[in-house]
């Protein structure tokens, strides 16, 4: 096969909920984004791109219709390029890099635009033409159809966690702990310019705008998200948000005789699912397949990016993998940042490849998130 390189990935920050970002419409997110790629690698022909695939959840406003095609027209992009959206909920973002990465590898084309998206400020309210049943379409179930109820009960994410906090016998005060020692990693990344060389300036914000650190014994006094609850709250989880993100791939063809300089090359990747009950939990099973499929052991992993969507996930899937702790989400994650659906799990790959360029000594690096209805994601990459 052939290979499949990441020449460059930078995303927007990440806005908060009704936040500066929610003014843009999610398409001139991505426009942004795209230009501002394109800029970077001068050496990049935007008509050898082959195609842009965005990973988007929601789909029901201004998302809807093909996002990725409507970002080519709008970013001027040569008209043909088709444009595709993916949505595989929290994992959308990263099964589109997954799908440019296998497109290099068959040698459909030469250059990928992949990523997600998703403002969830501008998510609406949808109602049903037949029975008039109206919904928020932010985040969750909806319209569930009721032969599936039957057999799985349709669990908000916080819902699930709390059942996978009680399996793993995680206790709410390590999940505190956890939560608040990643808001001071990601505070010291911060105060050490880390996260500005992954980030352009959009709508004159400049850095990821829910950011805040928590005193320990503030993050213990806050209440459960779920009634009756003893373990997920705001303090220990992410918050949704607004923001895309964007991957540039490339084939060793198009490397060598552009002489373009990448940061590194997919080495292996996997989706998988497992109940959707143990959603926190599903990145376990993809990183097992990914290893197998790139030929490595756990041990062979130099840094991990792991979807924070909540701390017992993480610390779950710690348990889980037996990962070394201390190399798991180094500068913090999504409890800093937020998690905007389609966009957070191409975020892990944007910020992986920030620390292999700052960080020399990284050698395979690991990205995977898990995602609503049990699916689970991941992404290998080695240093060139």
């Amino acid at each position: 096969m052939n290979t499949a390189y990441i020449i460059d990935a930078i995303r927007t920050p990440i806005g908060r909920m009704y936040g500066t970002l929610s003014t843009i419409r999610p398409d001139d997110l991505v426009v942004a984004i795209i230009q501002e790629l394109l800029e970077r690698n001068a050496k990049v022909d935007p008509n050898a791109i082959a195609d842009l695939l965005l990973g988007c959840a929601n789909q029901a406003g201004e998302d809807n219709r093909n996002i990725a095609r409507q970002a080519v027209l709008l970013a001027g992009l040569p008209k043909h390029i088709p444009g595709g959206t993916i949505n595989r909920l929290c994992a959308s973002g990263m099964e589109s890099i997954q799908l440019a990465a296998k497109s290099i590898w068959l040698g459909e084309g030469d250059v990928y635009l992949a990523g997600g998206v998703e403002t969830m400020s501008r998510s609406p309210f949808v109602e049903s033409r037949i029975d008039g049943e109206r919904v928020d379409s932010t985040i969750g179930w909806r319209f569930v159809n009721p032969k599936l109820q039957e057999h799985y009960q349709p669990l908000q994410m916080a819902e699930t966690v709390e059942f996978l906090a009680s399996k793993y016998n995680i206790s709410r005060q390590e999940q505190d702990k956890y939560a608040h020692a990643s808001r001071l990693k990601y505070q010291d990344a911060l105060e050490q310019d880390f996260w500005s060389k992954e980030l352009i300036k959009i709508n004159e914000l400049q850095q990821d705008e829910q950011h805040r650190v928590l005193k320990l014994n503030t993050m213990a006094k806050l209440p459960s998200m779920v009634k009756g609850g003893q373990f997920v709250t705001v303090g220990n989880s992410a918050r949704g948000g607004d923001g895309a993100a964007l991957v540039l791939l490339a084939s060793e063809k198009y490397v060598k005789e552009n002489d373009l300089k990448p940061i590194a090359k997919i080495r292996s990747i996997a989706l998988t699912a497992t109940h959707p009950n143990d959603m926190g939990i599903a990145t376990v099973e993809s990183t097992k397949l990914a290893l197998k499929r790139a030929k490595l052991d756990i041990e062979d992993l130099d840094n991990i990016e792991l979807s924070e969507s909540f701390a017992a996930q993480v610390l779950a899937s710690i348990k889980e993998l037996n990962l070394n702790e201390n190399l798991v989400n180094i500068d913090g994650g999504g409890i800093s940042t937020g998690n905007p659906t389609g966009m957070g799990a191409a975020r892990l790959l944007v910020t992986l490849m920030n620390r292999m360029q700052q960080n020399k000594d990284l050698q395979y690096c690991l990205a995977t998130t898990g995602a609503g209805l049990g699916i689970g994601a991941s992404i290998i990459v080695e240093r060139c």
